[in-house]
């Protein structure tokens, strides 16, 4: 159980590391580099950008309206619990504290990249994505993140508070930017995955 200011403070320090890496690595690089497939086989930088942007469309919208809907007055004592499912789809999803993954996942049908993508639409995309999620995260301080019931991309019978939502958001994408660091590097990230590392 933490804060609400605690909770956010956590993932706002999850999400500016990705946020660098994406402005330092991805932002300004080539077509070349961004729809090179790995010596390994697997997505491109591309495409697994374009997978995240699935999920940013699903659950940025749907979070926003639990934000709104579930404002408090005063957030000195606001307090977040998470639900027993919400935890244990992030745990799952999140990377070990050194990088690596427990196993590989498959992506459900509708989350695969498109076969021919637009790089500049991609990219665009997905930087809207982060400033529409940099401004929940200053706003979600200010709503009881224990309600709201975000209706997941697994199934509509699934669904999660809204804090547990944010935290299972930012670890899908932590885990898939360990996948593209991978990539950059040239690392084959099947079974292990280089620790994402902070960009100065």
């Amino acid at each position: 159980m933490k804060t609400n200011q605690n909770f956010i403070e956590l993932l706002s320090t999850q999400f500016a590391t990705i946020e660098s890496y994406f402005k330092e690595n991805i932002y300004s690089a080539s077509y070349e580099d961004l729809s090179a497939i790995p010596a390994w086989g697997g997505w491109s930088v591309l495409e697994v950008l374009d997978h995240l942007n699935f999920y940013n469309r699903w659950y940025l919208p749907k979070i926003d309206e639990a934000i709104q809907r579930h404002r408090i007055s005063s957030v000195e004592h606001a307090v977040f619990k998470s639900g027993w499912l919400g935890a244990y789809f992030t745990k799952m999803m999140k990377p070990f504290p050194d990088g690596t993954v427990a196993s590989k996942m498959k992506a459900s049908k509708n989350t695969i990249p498109a076969t021919v993508l637009n790089p500049d639409l991609v990219i665009s995309q997905f930087s809207s994505h982060l400033s529409h999620l940099h401004y929940l995260l200053k706003n979600a301080v200010f709503a009881d993140l224990n309600k709201g019931r975000v209706v997941t991309s697994l199934s509509s019978f699934v669904r999660l508070n809204t804090g547990d939502s944010i935290a299972f958001l930012l670890a899908h994408m932590e885990r898939h930017f360990c996948q593209i660091q991978s990539i950059q590097k040239g690392i084959s990230h099947k079974y292990v995955i280089t620790k994402l590392e902070k960009v100065v």
